[in-house]
């Protein structure tokens, strides 16, 4: 029995990084086509390239099936590498445009399980440092309250309410 290479990575996002359907008028035909595009969320690094904000454009995008309406899923071939772009930006935040006035773009070539491991990564750090903050709070809160009681109980005793 050999074990087999999956067909399909599957990246899963947020929402918020995936848009569906954009419309657009093909330039040949002038039929209206539509696509997607995912943006890599901030953090997100590839062998040691940080690649947030980075885009790229799959065929397709499904609700997340585990991790409930607010996700989405992304198949993506898993032999077949992604091609990640993002727009060079001069000084004023400005797109360069080439010599033939095309938008210059950074491109980077990665294959799908880098992606999704890169992903999982920053979404498992992420989720770490609101463990560790929440942690923090949630000690800090408690040390407030049990000065304030000791503080209360130390300046009160039955004596001294009034009625």
């Amino acid at each position: 029995m050999s074990q087999e290479t999956p067909k399909n990575t599957y990246v899963t996002l947020h929402k918020n990084f995936v848009r569906t359907d954009i419309e657009y008028a093909d330039r040949r035909t002038g039929e209206v086509k539509t696509f997607n595009s995912v943006t890599l969320p901030k953090g997100t690094v590839i062998d040691g390239r940080d690649v947030s904000y980075y885009q790229f454009s799959p065929l397709f995008v499904n609700e997340s099936r585990y991790r409930g309406e607010d996700y989405r899923d992304i198949p993506l071939l898993t032999e077949r590498e992604v091609w990640l772009r993002k727009s060079i930006l001069d000084e004023d935040g400005k797109p360069v445009v080439g010599e033939d006035g095309i938008e210059l773009k950074e491109v980077v070539k990665v294959m799908p399980a880098q992606i999704r491991d890169a992903i999982e990564r920053n979404r498992s750090e992420y989720l770490e440092s609101l463990s560790a903050r929440a942690r923090s709070a949630r000690d800090g809160s408690e040390r407030l309250s049990r000065g304030a009681a000791q503080r209360a109980s130390s300046r009160m005793s039955r004596e001294d309410i009034p009625f």
